[in-house]
């Protein structure tokens, strides 16, 4: 009897298994490797300063702003002038080692949406997705028409998260379409939602990385604001912003973040505002966003990206925040946060002198309200 009491086994309620853990994605800004008005940096060593830093995200994702060819054959559709005025810019990086150091250092996916993906036609484009091909290292953004518009989707605890790169600074020849290689392009906002709208049913999040606005200033084009707000009403999760080169404000649309420009990653640049940039932390619970964490990173004029440490990375936040002031938005303790809108500080009079207490200290002549354009040169992207 004692062996039958034993063996018997009482219905009770089951324990709620343990939630998962948070599911990190990185997403970082404009990258250039080979900046042809720089030395050659070390490409093997340009991401050591971020390798620490990138292993703590499940998923990195940045912008690649340059294609990787041999091919000298390069785009017709740009304006010769403007080009050799150093107004527009046709840039390629020829190592065929950069996909593998990217992923090495931990990344795990690029965008190729961007206006100099074409910059060497489509032998440029095929050439760069062979050898991010042969690295094993998954691309968004660029192909045929289907397949640029096709978001990668990464999975991890049962969580999908769906990624996507478009442009809308489209240059003429550059627009993917269903018979020839290209950019996807944001210009038909159809095409956009359309595309949200599929990684939406394959994925629980959706993630947007669009090229967008003009370069060169901190203030954002009402063209980013129409866009942010198409995607957002398609599905979209977060919207992350490239192409001014320098930081924009944050604005949430429907609790959506909408990042308008994440700046320079990793590009050369003499300007201390187009160095400051975020790596910025999406992470995600089982059914929402549940924070957004800003790393600061400062790049080096040669554009190696470091992480930004004490005063300089209190400066980085501080510069960011106060871009953020017109919107509804604000960064406490390295996180955004959503808010009402806030008023730039009113200047205050001491000693008969006026100060302004909006922005934090910069290390250039730029302020954080507007930017002049990087000198010939400086930055090409």
């Amino acid at each position: 009897m004692a062996c039958l009491v034993a063996c018997i086994v009482l219905p009770g309620r089951a324990q709620d298994p343990s939630p998962p853990p948070p599911l990190v994605i990185a997403v970082a800004g404009d990258t250039l490797p080979e900046p042809y008005w720089r030395p050659q940096n070390k490409i093997d060593t340009l991401m050591d300063g971020m390798r620490a830093e990138f292993a703590r995200a499940d998923l990195v994702f940045l912008n690649l702003e340059q294609p990787i060819t041999s091919s000298k054959k390069a785009t017709p559709y740009k304006n010769p002038a403007l080009v050799k005025a150093k107004k527009d810019y046709i840039l390629r990086a020829t190592n065929p080692g950069i996909p593998k150091m990217l992923k090495d250092a931990g990344v795990g996916l690029v965008g190729l949406a961007n206006n100099h993906m074409m910059d060497y036609m489509e032998i440029g484009l095929r050439d760069t997705e062979q050898y991010f091909q042969e690295a094993g290292l998954p691309f968004v953004g660029a192909g045929p028409k289907a397949d640029a518009e096709r978001a990668f989707t990464f999975q991890r605890d049962g969580r999908r998260v769906a990624l996507l790169a478009f442009s809308d600074v489209v240059p003429n020849g550059a627009k993917a379409t269903a018979t020839s290689s290209g950019i996807a392009s944001a210009k038909n906002e159809e095409d956009l939602a359309n595309a949200i709208q599929a990684a939406r049913r394959e994925a629980d999040f959706v993630v947007l990385m669009i090229h967008w606005g003009g370069q060169g200033s901190h203030q954002i084009i009402p063209r980013q604001r129409q866009l942010a707000r198409a995607a957002v009403a398609a599905g979209c999760d977060v919207v992350m912003g490239m192409h001014p080169h320098v930081l924009q404000g944050i604005e949430y649309v429907d609790d959506k973040p909408v990042f308008y420009s994440l700046g320079n990653f990793a590009m050369a640049s003499s300007l201390a505002a187009q160095r400051e940039t975020v790596l910025v932390r999406l992470i995600f619970g089982e059914k929402k966003l549940e924070a957004v964490e800003l790393v600061p990173v400062l790049s080096s004029s040669d554009g190696v990206p470091q992480v930004a440490e004490g005063k300089q990375a209190a400066e980085i936040l501080g510069n960011l925040d106060a871009l953020c002031w017109k919107f509804n938005s604000r960064i406490v303790d390295g996180r955004l946060k959503m808010g009402p809108v806030r008023e730039a500080p009113k200047p205050k009079r001491a000693s008969g002198k006026s100060t302004n207490a909006a922005p934090s200290k910069r290390t250039s002549k730029s302020s954080p309200s507007k930017v002049q354009p990087t000198p010939p040169k400086q930055s090409g992207a």
